[in-house]
């Protein structure tokens, strides 16, 4: 079926050829949207705590971590093109429009409030620096009207190169004389968190390939920096997206797209790739959150708090399944099996329960561990305040089981009035904060893969020059990734969440010091 030459390519890429059988299978046969069965509601899927209860798991985590090994995950591959696409779009209607900026910026109010605001942006100084760099002034610049300038200077090589680089590099936040990277956040956010003055706080980024050895020098930078200012140690790993997680593409007769010489085209395969880099994760506790999501020092205490939340209800659930599953593995009882029931009926899936209770006592050991025994997640969910995404849902799976899922839009059949309405009914929202346990109650590292629902993937069209192709994107990290998990759903408040989509985020007060 392959040439030689597609045989050798894989090898270079250590990816199967049974993998690229199944992955063009999957594009000639399609993906079924996710069939929802209602959305994960207050009291029924998210659990809502009192400040009582909160402030107990929050000493619970702080007396407990010490017995485990702790570390934060955060892909930060994405390039941030897309935060400055306005930007970008403007310099286009400015070069149209030379001499009729005003019409330009009535055109783009964006644009205008970005100009107005603009020595409020963390990089202003940065800004500054570099028109002196190229023999100018941004006062200058901005008084002559010379937009297009400023906006190279932001954007390309001959100045900050912004628009090419990852948001893990930006400046994100002012404080007075100091300024901070989306990516040093991270480090401050975690050492409230991960450990005590004499632990070694551990961060693992997932980085871009051509952007490593800039993590990299920042990161010894950092690293220095804290050492000597607070005597916080870190250790800073990194990855990048591994390709054998890159996914075949194919023409629109679902053929293996080909390049000139014969050769298999593969894209990255999205962040569902990223299971594998968390495969390889020894830490037992794993937070994982996104890049850009991070807030200035005001703030962080609240985070810091629900994060602390998260990870003592984490512990508290991981405690409960690996005793159910040691007593399970010592001898069945009665007793026993009202517990696992009672907890599975009221934390996992109604259904399950109901399953189990129809169990003879053989088979109840086997079954009952199945359900059990697997990585267990706890995941904040915000509000649902209109943010584009995904958020928390039951889902029927085709064994007419109901489970707790995050379920992106593009996973739903919107045109299906029913799933649309469903949809709509969500309350709350997926903001990316997650608190992993990946060993198994004998202390062994799960094999992530087993609980990833292949069927969970995302088929897309893209362009290659001037042909059409369909590309692949594995099941999302959070998503079809972690479909298998043990899911618990803790409401944390909105505040916990601020993200920077686009550059103009920058200047919304959640982001201001």
């Amino acid at each position: 079926m392959f040439t030689q030459a597609q045989l050798n390519q894989l090898d270079e890429r250590k990816i199967k050829a049974s993998q690229v059988i199944d992955q063009i299978e999957t594009f000639k046969k399609g993906i079924l949207p996710v069939k929802l069965a209602k959305p994960a509601l207050q009291g029924d899927g998210v659990e809502v705590f009192e400040e009582n209860e909160i402030e107990n798991y929050v000493c619970s985590f702080q007396s407990e971590k010490k017995h485990f090994s702790l570390l934060k995950f955060v892909p930060a591959s994405g390039a941030a093109s897309r935060m400055f696409k306005l930007l970008f779009d403007a310099i286009n209607e400015f070069n149209s429009n030379p001499d009729n900026s005003d019409k330009v910026l009535r055109k783009m109010p964006e644009i205008a409030s970005f100009f107005a605001m603009l020595s409020e942006y963390p990089f202003y100084y940065d800004l500054i620096d570099s028109c002196k760099k190229s023999n100018q002034s941004l006062d200058s610049l901005i008084k002559e009207r010379n937009f297009v300038e400023i906006l190279k200077l932001l954007l390309f090589s001959e100045g900050l190169a912004y628009g090419q680089l990852p948001k893990g590099l930006l400046k994100f936040h002012r404080y007075n004389n100091e300024t901070c990277t989306a990516f040093e956040e991270h480090f401050r956010e975690a050492s409230m968190y991960l450990g005590d003055s004499e632990d070694r706080i551990n961060l693992h980024f997932t980085v871009s390939p051509e952007h490593l050895s800039l993590f990299e020098e920042l990161s010894n930078v950092l690293i220095n920096k804290y050492l000597k200012k607070s005597n916080t140690k870190f250790k800073v790993t990194f990855s990048i997206q591994k390709p054998s997680t890159d996914t075949l593409a194919v023409d629109l007769s679902n053929n293996p797209f080909l390049d000139n010489s014969g050769r298999f085209l593969f894209r990255p395969g999205g962040h569902g790739a990223l299971l594998d880099n968390m495969q390889d994760l020894d830490e037992q506790i794993i937070f994982v959150g996104n890049i850009d999501n991070v807030a200035p020092i005001r703030t962080q205490p609240l985070r810091i708090r629900y994060k602390k939340l998260l990870a003592g209800v984490l512990i508290e659930r991981v405690k409960i399944i690996h005793s159910l599953l040691n007593r399970l593995e010592k001898s069945y009882t009665d007793e026993l099996k009202i517990d696992i029931i009672e907890f599975i009926n009221k934390y996992v899936s109604i259904t399950s329960a109901q399953n189990l209770t129809e169990q003879s006592d053989e088979e109840f050991n086997s079954i009952a561990e199945a359900i059990l025994n697997r990585p267990i997640r706890i995941c904040g969910m915000v509000k649902n305040v209109g943010e584009p995404g995904g958020g928390p849902f039951w889902v029927a799976a085709k064994n007419n089981n109901i489970s707790k899922q995050i379920v992106e839009s593009s996973q739903v059949d919107i045109l299906d009035l029913n799933q649309a309405e469903i949809f709509k009914k969500a309350s709350h929202f997926n903001p990316v904060d997650l608190v992993c346990f990946t060993r198994n109650y004998r202390g062994q590292k799960f094999n992530l893969k087993d609980f990833r629902d292949p069927d969970m993937a995302f088929i897309a069209e893209k362009s290659q020059g001037s042909s059409t192709l369909k590309a692949l994107e594995l099941p999302g990290l959070w998503n079809g990734s972690m479909a298998g998990w043990m899911t618990f759903f803790v409401d944390v408040p909105i505040a916990t969440f601020s993200p920077v989509k686009t550059i103009f985020d920058l200047v919304r007060e959640e982001h201001l010091s």
